[in-house]
């Protein structure tokens, strides 16, 4: 193969299968899905089965102006395939999990296109001296599009093009969505400048806030175009890490909403230190609908949490209507056996509608794995297939074993889930709850919020019938049936129809459970295949 003129570019993520249990390629407990590897842990049939597309490479690809193709979860022969038609590079996007998935297709691509150029993206590209253990010829650390459109040669100025993409909902309560159900996604940027020590996409984009939409007004234009493209006004800002950092920009976005009077679904990550800032009207006007917040532990002396009542903060969140994801870090240095679960009842106490409990994660390139490797204490001979932060850390705590910090972790998740209930229910009661109180607000936005909420209130009477009948425990129940009389009593009872849907909720949770104990609940993600013309 001769290098054309113009360069043709290949982009895909690793290939599938996921979540075999513990081959060369994969783990039991990695599964490409967020809610139901992160967030929803062990909640089983409640957890909301999501596909997601391989942004990065999108987002790539749609801001270069030579041919690109996107190759989202292949399997290994039809990535073969793909690469005999001859890129003139090829990039692959992965995670540090991935990466006997990574080394796999690299030997691929020298045996199929030997004259094609390898590019390593993603957090995979962090790996030390990965040059020396892979074929490759190309490791992008860092923002994508600027190195790409420096390694083909085009201008460094461009005009930033957001690609279509959107999270596709597969299975809720055991229910399999043949129809299209979307959540858009909006890149509008990158990073955090904070800098947690363990923070690897801080630091992956070297501590800065890189800005793809620098303005309220474009940000604006995008998310209205992407709601009209996906017909929902759900969008997840991804990407940004600390959304509301650019202040300038989140305050004319907020008041260009609310002089439109559009209504937004927002998922957005931000401080708890800059949440504090606004006032949760000011945020449900902007349309914020969960913002993901940092919690990490009670013992750990971040900046962004100082001086913040995140239980205070998260109750006036949730009685705007506004649920909040919340994420703790386990195994922090301070952390000892008569502290730790002091930390997880204090993260419970918040009543957060989900709940990640992570491991305190050295990932290369964060000064949390450089002084951990100083002091001695990484645990080499780990894979990387094992070194994620969601069942056995992979460096030494002075306190816990690491059967012990397993077991731990779990524990966590189940007290989340056992005290709070399923998150699906959580948020349901956050939006009743902000129902309530906005739906007499003398701002016409906010009283269309509550309206907003109200009109799920249909869908809500089924699903909280059928769940109060799936939980695991009598409680549980109780506190369904409990929020489900709450609903009634400020809309209407539950009509003879939805109850007949509750039934077929129920028989389908049922079903999913019983399949999940046989054959397991993995849910590969469809391999999509997408053209750029550039």
């Amino acid at each position: 193969m001769s290098m054309s003129k113009i360069p043709r570019v290949l982009f895909s993520s690793v290939f599938k299968p996921f979540a075999e249990a513990d081959t060369l390629y994969s783990r039991v407990d990695s599964k490409v899905e967020v809610f139901h590897n992160q967030l929803t842990r062990y909640q089983g049939v409640f957890s909301p089965r999501v596909h997601h597309s391989t942004l990065g490479l999108h987002t790539i690809a749609n801001n270069l102006e030579v041919p690109s193709v996107v190759l989202d979860y292949p399997t290994l022969p039809r990535f073969i395939e793909e690469v005999k038609a001859g890129y003139d590079y090829v990039g692959i996007g992965s995670i540090i999990p991935n990466f006997e998935k990574v080394k796999r297709m690299c030997l691929e691509i020298r045996r199929h296109s030997p004259k094609s150029k390898i590019i390593i993206g993603g957090f995979c590209a962090t790996i030390e001296h990965l040059d020396r253990i892979l074929d490759v010829d190309y490791i992008c650390q860092g923002e994508g599009i600027s190195f790409m459109r420096e390694l083909l040669g085009l201008p460094a100025g461009y005009e930033f093009r957001m690609p279509d993409c959107g999270a596709k909902t597969a299975e809720i309560l055991g229910v399999p969505f043949f129809w299209d159900e979307y959540r858009a996604v909006a890149v509008v940027g990158l990073g955090c400048p904070y800098g947690c020590d363990f923070c690897a996409p801080s630091h992956f984009f070297g501590r800065k806030h890189i800005k793809f939409l620098k303005t309220g007004e474009e940000v604006f234009r995008e998310l209205t175009r992407l709601s009209v493209r996906f017909k929902t006004d759900g969008i997840a800002i991804l990407g940004d890490d600390n959304f509301l950092a650019d202040e300038k920009r989140a305050r004319e976005l907020h008041a260009i909403v609310k002089k439109s009077g559009r209504l937004f679904k927002l998922y957005l990550f931000a401080s708890a230190d800059l949440v504090s800032n606004w006032r949760p009207e000011e945020l449900a006007e902007m349309g914020a609908y969960n913002i993901w917040i940092g919690r990490e532990s009670k013992f750990s002396p971040y900046a962004k949490n100082k001086n913040v009542n995140l239980r205070e903060l998260i109750a006036s969140l949730h009685r705007v209507g506004i649920n909040v994801t919340l994420s703790s870090i386990l195994l922090v240095d301070y952390h000892n056996k008569a502290n730790i679960w002091e930390d997880v009842e204090d993260h419970l106490a918040c009543n957060p509608d989900f709940s990640q409990f992570s491991f305190y994660s050295p990932s290369p390139g964060t000064p949390l794995y450089d002084r951990l490797r100083e002091e001695g204490r990484l645990l080499t001979t780990i894979p990387w297939e094992d070194c994620h932060a969601f069942k056995r850390p992979w460096f030494v705590h002075p306190e816990f074993t690491l059967a012990e910090a397993e077991a731990l972790q779990e524990r966590a998740y189940l007290e989340d889930f056992h005290r709070l209930g399923p998150g699906l229910v959580r948020v349901m009661a956050t939006d009743l709850e902000g129902y309530l109180n906005l739906r007499k607000s003398e701002n016409p936005l906010l009283r269309a919020r509550a309206e907003m909420f109200a009109r799920e209130f249909k869908r809500y009477r089924p699903v909280l019938k059928a769940s109060a009948a799936l939980v695991p425990t009598p409680e549980m129940a109780g506190r369904i049936r409990e929020l489900l009389k709450r609903l009634e009593k400020c809309s209407r009872k539950t009509s003879l129809v939805e109850a007949v849907e509750a039934l077929g909720l129920y028989a389908f949770g049922r079903a999913r459970t019983i399949r999940t104990s046989l054959f397991g609940d993995v849910l590969q993600p469809p391999t999509r295949f997408t053209n750029y013309a550039g």
